[in-house]
């Protein structure tokens, strides 16, 4: 009895030790395991200084290899859900919650937008404000109308298309003749004017009291003021802003930012409204400041600038959805192009079942990226060239079936010509997006830019605003661009007023029951729309979520430069599968692109910000 005992008791302690042990090994593993993917993400997303552009990446022999098998999301990205009937996602929280605010205000949908993108100018003054111009799609559901408002800047009266021949210093990028006419403000005023409920003052007074008490420098703003110290650094408002004065280094995340002057100007604008920005003492005190820093901006370049309310493009897919997106100088009639051909693939949610699904449909996705682009270089302002016949091709589904049968699901080609292409095209870097929906179930999808990250790096002394680098979006015949390239793209050369291509697409997806199901649009240059239309074919589609949508990492192609550029979380398999198609593949290290989302289903509100830069979605519940 007494060695049963024993024998009994031994394996019932060994098994509690081999528990215990297993207990710390599993402890031990997952520590590991969390380590490895904190590791994985800092390689990744956080960039290393210097003095270049966040997303102009580099080469980079020590970047870890692609993944076997997925990889976990970063887990700040959260997907909100709101059935009060009201949301906003910006890629800033506070922002998102001042225009959750005004919903709960009973503002309007452009209300909340105007309101977070003041905010937004603040949080993310490097890359919109009132320095810079936007572009929005409005969708009114008590009459089933949409509306496009073409806020972008404009080019200077005294600008001509040779004014960079002989410059050598990056003028159209750097300084103040990199300089177009600022539309943000025109265009908020036109907005409200035609849209807005609650008073034009009350649009701006959380964002005077975030200015007044100072704001929390964000981590993504950090990020690109680590990448662009040269700019910072030689422009005494910026630098008085954002470098230490003890330490002379970039000041850290979470330091109280107050521009003063900018507050101030904010005050006017909300007391006096528009005017005093475009034929006004403010906008004196702006030119004054600028002519004195070389710019040849004039009061009667202020005088003279109008927005423009347009016809949406409106695309139907074949579900009886519609989508409503933004005319040229946006590249909305892109988007159309691209969802045209995808649509028309009948994808599903087995189309990215298994490597082989998920090599073709993106090996599809790719090739119809690059005939998009092929006409990228073919567009301009419609006030300044005829190409009506061009956008009929770009927006027919007959036109886009007859592109899709030309697609190869067995090979690619590295010939730009063979895409009907050979100009190259210029890039902004520099804008901000944000989604909303109001109670009454109207959307408002903007995105605003000063194109490149900070800019042209020149503020206003008497105002605060720093301004914008619009001129570098347009052709420049005589100026090598960002891929080595000279412009040769006429119809985006400059003239007097004309407005410069942009990427933007901020766009809206409609049901047929006339109910929004998707408000939509990114931030990150060249890749805002093709980062755009894979999300939408993800969620509308593909059947993800909408976080799982905007998570997923992305594939661009833009034909020059002649390579397939992707994001770290693409599995290895898949990479080799599209290059044995025959792309060259290259992996970007920057956050690429960012999207703000939010998608309707049932009454219940699903929004998210892009983990890429800390967004988020704020809404009534």
């Amino acid at each position: 009895m007494a060695k049963r005992d024993v024998e009994n008791f031994t394996p019932v302690a060994n098994s509690r030790s081999r528990k215990i042990c297993i207990s710390k090994k599993a402890i031990i593993c997952a520590i590991v395991l969390v380590g490895l993917v904190i590791a994985i993400i800092i390689a990744v997303f956080v960039q290393p200084s210097g003095n270049k552009l966040i997303d102009n990446d580099e080469d980079d022999v020590n970047l870890i290899p692609d993944p076997e098998i997925p990889p976990p999301i970063p887990l700040w990205s959260k997907l909100r859900k709101f059935k009060g009937g009201g949301a906003v996602a910006a890629d800033v929280l506070a922002c998102a919650e001042i225009g959750k605010s005004i919903l709960e205000k009973n503002g309007s949908a452009v209300d909340a937008a105007i309101a977070s993108a003041l905010c937004t100018g603040l949080g993310l003054m490097h890359n919109t404000g009132l320095g810079g111009g936007f572009i929005m799609t409005i969708y009114e559901k008590s009459t089933g109308k949409s509306y496009y408002l073409n806020a972008r800047d404009s080019a200077p009266l005294a600008a001509y298309p040779e004014m960079y021949e002989n410059k050598t210093n990056h003028e159209s990028q750097i300084g103040a003749l990199a300089i177009t006419v600022p539309g943000e403000i025109a265009g908020y005023w036109e907005a409200h004017q035609r849209f807005g409920k609650l008073p034009w003052a009350e649009l701006f007074t959380d964002t005077i009291k975030m200015c007044d008490n100072g704001w929390n420098l964000t981590r993504a703003m950090y990020d690109d003021l680590l990448n662009n110290k040269h700019l910072i650094y030689n422009d005494p408002t910026l630098k008085s802003m954002f470098i230490n004065e003890t330490t002379n280094i970039v000041k850290y995340p979470g330091t109280l930012i107050k521009p003063k002057k900018l507050c101030d100007t904010l005050r006017i604008l909300a007391e006096k409204g528009a005017a005093d920005f475009y034929n006004g003492t403010l906008g004196k005190m702006l030119i004054d400041d600028l002519q004195k820093r070389g710019s040849i901006l004039t009061q009667e370049d202020l005088k003279l600038y109008k927005v423009k309310w347009e016809e949406p493009l409106k695309s139907t897919f074949a579900d009886g959805s519609n989508l409503y997106t933004v005319g040229l100088p946006g590249s909305g009639p892109l988007l159309v192009f691209i969802t045209n051909i995808l649509d028309q693939y009948n994808l599903t949610s087995d189309s990215l079942n298994g490597w082989n699904n998920t090599i073709k449909t993106y090996h599809r996705m790719i090739e119809t990226f690059k005939y998009a682009y092929a006409f990228r270089s073919q567009m301009g302002d419609t006030d300044y060239v005829d190409i009506s016949e061009l956008l009929k091709k770009l927006t027919s589904r007959d036109f886009a079936r007859m592109i899709k049968e030309k697609i190869n699901d067995n090979i690619t080609s590295n010939d730009p010509g063979y895409y009907n292409a050979n100009n190259e095209f210029r890039e902004d870097h520099g804008t901000a997006h944000i989604s909303v929906i109001s109670q009454n179930g109207d959307a408002v999808s903007y995105t605003g830019s000063i194109n490149i990250f900070f800019g042209c790096g020149v503020v206003s002394d008497s105002t605060g605003i720093l301004l914008n680098s619009g001129m570098d979006d347009f052709s420049i015949p005589s100026v090598i661009n960002y891929f080595g390239l000279p412009g040769r793209d006429k119809n985006n050369f400059i003239a007097p007023g004309k407005r410069p291509v942009s990427s933007m697409v901020p766009s809206i997806i409609v049901g047929p029951d006339g109910n929004v199901k998707m408000v939509i649009g990114a931030a990150g240059g060249s890749k805002i729309t093709t980062s755009t239309a894979y999300v939408i074919a993800r969620y509308m589609w593909m059947k993800n979520n909408i976080k799982e949508a905007i998570d997923a990492p992305r594939i661009h192609h833009q034909l020059f430069p002649m390579r397939l550029e992707y994001q770290y979380g693409i599995v290895k398999p898949v990479i080799d599968g599209l290059k044995k198609l025959g792309h060259v593949t290259y992996r970007y290290k920057g956050r690429g692109s960012v999207v703000m989302g939010l998608v309707q289903d049932n009454g219940t509100i699903y929004g998210v910000g892009d983990y890429r830069r800390y967004g988020d979605a704020a809404g009534i519940n």
